[in-house]
């Protein structure tokens, strides 16, 4: 059980699916900026799905469009939605930045490198912001528990922000610079 399996069968929840309308629902909600899901990993899965009785498939045409698998969730995969719903929600709270393995090795470079790596987390940081920033006034009409993750990664930014600079000064403070 991991993420990407709660956001799969929760949208199998939501109605049935092809693989390929998962996977384009993943990239329309933009959840690929926070979960590492490609398009064979989420073909595998509801095959995966389907061999544990949490889906069961059916294969259909329509009109002249070629033929699709539809995954449509069974009451077993509902059950184990719920259960895994609850598991996750009474997990501890993890916040996995990747930069924190570039900081954690940073001594381990030369001064002008890592300058250019701490210029480098700063501009991701603010260009995500921005792109966050650009996104919500258009996202008011998604449901409130969609638009509320546009928030809070928005507001996470701004404090990675005030971090980045509190960092920063830290640094030339012990190196003793102005």
């Amino acid at each position: 059980m991991s993420t990407i399996d709660l956001i799969l069968l929760g949208s199998l929840c939501q109605s049935p699916k092809s693989a390929y309308d998962l996977q384009k629902q993943i990239e329309a909600r933009n959840l690929s900026r926070w979960v590492k899901i490609g398009s064979f990993t989420v073909y595998k899965k509801v095959v995966q799905y389907e061999a544990k009785g949490y889906v069961v498939s059916e294969t259909v045409k329509n009109g002249n469009m070629p033929e699709k698998t539809l995954y449509t969730v069974t009451p077993t995969g509902r059950e184990c939605f719920r259960e895994w719903m609850i598991r996750f929600s009474l997990a501890e709270t993890r916040v996995f930045l990747d930069f924190n393995a570039v900081i954690v090795n940073m001594a381990l470079l030369e001064n002008g490198l890592a300058a250019e790596c701490i210029k480098n987390i700063r501009k991701s940081i603010q260009t995500t912001k921005a792109q966050i920033a650009e996104q919500l006034p258009t996202h008011q009409d998604i449901p409130l528990f969609g638009r509320t993750i546009l928030e809070q990664q928005f507001m996470l930014l701004e404090t990675l922000e005030k971090w980045e600079d509190n960092f920063e000064k830290e640094l030339k403070k012990e190196a003793g610079k102005p």
